[in-house]
């Protein structure tokens, strides 16, 4: 490890690949699958994740913002882009300057699209979202069919696709979630019937691939699940996913310290005994969870060694007293495996109180990422 990175993430391609094959085996040969890079990827790196994406068949990729969508323009990547977050307006040229497209919720923002797209001589293509319960953008359900025709004659927009998203498809047999997808599928009839002309529905994200199999339409946009994280509350026996992204860091000083001695802002633990203790240099301004003190384990030789005291912007402290091995350049792992021992993102987002896409995209620019098993033939 480069010695001005305080850690690394360790990210595995190839896992992601087989991760990403795993989801065309649950989706179907009929269903498009477009992989979701926003946040940098949930944290695993922007580019090289959508290389490896269209490197494995990825006709089209998801994010969430302008600037992702041009980063990825910047390095090559020629597929289509659907940026799913409405932009300002200030940033609608950068859809025509660059095929993007949009992710549209309302009239406003296509008429703009469209007059720009006029002046250019371009189509802009555009999918629109309708909100049939998540509550945050979109086209309003009631509203859907009177919408889409005002925005099917918009001059130089082209609706290529139908969309929706599920608030709570995480829990098996949610009766919300049925709902949706019965509204959803009722809009598509309606649409079918007056021969409203788009390429591809959508709506599952990745808790809906493995619990709602009549929600999969034309296609997917599978997130978590890439990075291996399961994204039901439910267990499966589907086949085991591969972890993407292994977390570590190294020890930089080992201490004693003397029983009733206290550790960390606002001395939140005191030692009962003589206590030998490890310095790592990762904090919060890395990822590791301010939440996470006292609370949270990482794992050196195989052991599992407990934070002690508050998490610093840049140091946490941890008990090694039942590890007596433990030296200075020592890893130190704090999500993936040593040994038998796995520290899991799920694990750190239960005893934090958040997330697991909370922990894998807080995961910071400071945190060096190291990519192995990256796929041959990328585009």
């Amino acid at each position: 490890m480069p010695s001005r990175y305080p850690s690394k993430a360790i990210v595995d391609l190839g896992a992601y690949a087989a991760n990403l094959a795993l989801v065309r085996q649950l989706a179907g040969p009929a269903v498009h699958v477009i992989p979701i890079v926003k946040a940098n990827a949930y944290g695993h790196g922007l580019e090289p994740v959508a290389r490896t994406a269209v490197s494995e068949g990825a006709k089209m990729l998801g994010v969430a913002t302008v600037e992702e969508g041009l980063c990825l323009r910047k390095a090559g990547i020629a597929v289509p882009i659907l940026v799913m977050m409405q932009p300002p307006r200030e940033a609608l040229g950068y859809f025509i300057e660059h095929n993007l497209t949009m992710m549209v919720s309302d009239t406003a923002i296509a008429d703009a699209l469209g007059a720009l797209a006029h002046a250019a001589r371009r189509v802009a293509p555009v999918h629109c979202k309708i909100d049939t319960g998540m509550g945050r953008q979109g086209i309003n359900y009631d509203d859907a069919l009177e919408t889409l025709q005002y925005i099917k004659r918009i001059t130089n927009i082209d609706i290529q696709g139908i969309c929706t998203h599920f608030p709570s498809s995480d829990v098996v047999e949610d009766s919300f979630t049925q709902g949706q997808i019965k509204a959803f599928r009722q809009l598509l009839k309606q649409l079918e019937k007056t021969g409203f002309p788009y390429e591809m529905a959508h709506a599952a994200n990745s808790a809906a691939i493995v619990n709602y199999r009549d929600s999969l339409f034309d296609a997917v946009r599978p997130g978590l699940i890439c990075y291996g994280v399961w994204p039901s509350k439910t267990p499966s026996d589907t086949p085991v996913l591969k972890r993407v992204l292994r977390w570590e860091t190294t020890v930089i000083q080992v201490r004693r310290l003397k029983a009733h001695a206290t550790i960390g802002y606002n001395r939140t633990y005191t030692t009962y005994g003589p206590t030998r203790t490890a310095i790592l240099p990762v904090g919060y301004a890395d990822g590791f969870r301010y939440q996470l003190a006292n609370k949270a384990d990482v794992l050196i030789r195989g052991r599992r060694c407990p934070v002690r005291g508050a998490v610093s912007m840049d140091q946490i402290v941890v008990d090694v007293t039942a590890v007596p091995q433990v030296a200075p350049g020592d890893t130190a792992t704090l999500i993936g495996i040593d040994g038998d021992m796995e520290i899991t993102a799920e694990e750190l987002a239960k005893k934090a109180g958040t997330i697991s896409y909370d922990i894998l995209t807080g995961i910071g620019p400071r945190v060096l990422r190291e990519y192995i098993n990256e796929p041959s033939e990328t585009s």
